[in-house]
């Protein structure tokens, strides 16, 4: 089965994957959790991460020397975890890493004070001298043996998907900071956000430029290249067993290359959501599967200019219950007008 991310990350998936395999295995805990948080997307263990490719970021070697024999120097690293930074290494900023959970900000907080004298350096040194970019229009990863494939384009601070979806972790116009943005091949793109656990919205013309939230100058909020051609109900669009709104917890997401899907819970019931959009009709297409569901299902669609049609549910005065035979799995079309 695959991984269940359960965090969000600033840069596409495929970035960060590779970043993970630069870095290594390891038996270490706080190690893990430091790679499997996000923290990778920003910071390498010993030399700082530069370039169109990421958010520059110092090195948790250069962190470790400059607060590990400061004398609040723990308390300064959860804070910045908790409530985000500014102004200590240049102009870079740090936002809150609300995918932390807060039992884990003094693991990590501790396990990179204890970086400077790891006897792990010389090995991570190495690694990290091999993780080399390129930049000439379009992005490359690569290793001194390995190149990935392409699956988007930059220029500058302007990114688009090529072949594949691309998965970002920035701030967004109209969501919460846990906004998460999805670039799909054919400048097709949509906002998801884990804190409400719903699409918020989806545009077409390109992706994101992210000048403003990788640089700080005018505000951390990316920019949308493109027009929006749809927005989502503003209201929560499932019910189970009640037309009343579900306390709703966020999970993570899975990818296999293909489209991502988004698992959360409703009122402790699991679910995952697939989004997608079909170019030939012109639809955005929602798809839901649910297990261990035996309770009623309604969808509410709420007031749209978008035509909804499902093959799974029956409509009656704008609300759609799903069949009997469905409830574990249907899925929603949303014809766009443009």
């Amino acid at each position: 089965m695959p991984n269940i991310h359960q965090h969000f990350w600033p840069l596409s998936l495929l970035t960060c994957c590779v970043l993970a395999s630069v870095l290594g295995a390891t038996k270490d805990q706080e190690e893990s959790l430091f790679k499997t948080s996000g923290c990778i997307a920003c910071h390498r263990m010993t030399q700082p991460m530069i370039g169109p490719l990421a958010i520059s970021g110092p090195s948790m070697l250069a962190i470790s020397e400059k607060y590990a024999d400061t004398p609040n120097g723990l308390s300064i690293i959860i804070k910045s975890l908790k409530e985000g930074a500014s102004g200590k290494w240049g102009k870079n900023i740090m936002p809150p890493q609300a995918q932390v959970k807060p039992a884990d900000w003094e693991r990590l907080a501790k396990w990179t004070l204890k970086l400077k004298d790891s006897p792990n350096l010389s090995k991570w040194q190495e690694k990290d001298l091999s993780f080399k970019t390129s930049i000439s229009g379009k992005a490359k990863l690569s290793t001194a043996t390995t190149t990935f494939p392409l699956i988007e384009e930059r220029n500058g601070t302007i990114v688009r998907a090529l072949d594949r979806p691309i998965v970002y972790r920035t701030y967004l116009p109209g969501a919460s900071s846990r906004a998460i943005a999805v670039g799909l091949p054919g400048d097709i793109s949509y906002a998801f956000d884990a804190k409400l656990c719903k699409l918020l919205y989806f545009w077409k013309g390109g992706f994101l430029d992210f000048e403003k939230s990788w640089t700080g100058h005018g505000g951390w909020y990316s920019k949308l290249m493109g027009t929006k051609i749809f927005e989502a109900p503003a209201s929560f669009p499932l019910r189970i067993g009640s037309n009343q709104n579900p306390e709703v917890k966020f999970i993570g997401y899975r990818t296999d290359g293909k489209l991502p899907s988004f698992i959360y819970e409703i009122n402790g019931i699991s679910v995952e959501e697939t989004i997608g959009f079909d170019s030939d009709t012109r639809a955005i297409v929602l798809s839901f599967d649910i297990s261990d569901v035996e309770e009623p299902i309604y969808f509410y669609p709420g007031k749209s200019s978008s035509i909804w049609s499902s093959d799974e549910a029956e409509e009656r005065d704008g609300i759609w219950a799903i069949k009997a035979d469905n409830l574990k799995s249907f899925s929603f079309r949303a014809q766009v007008k443009q």
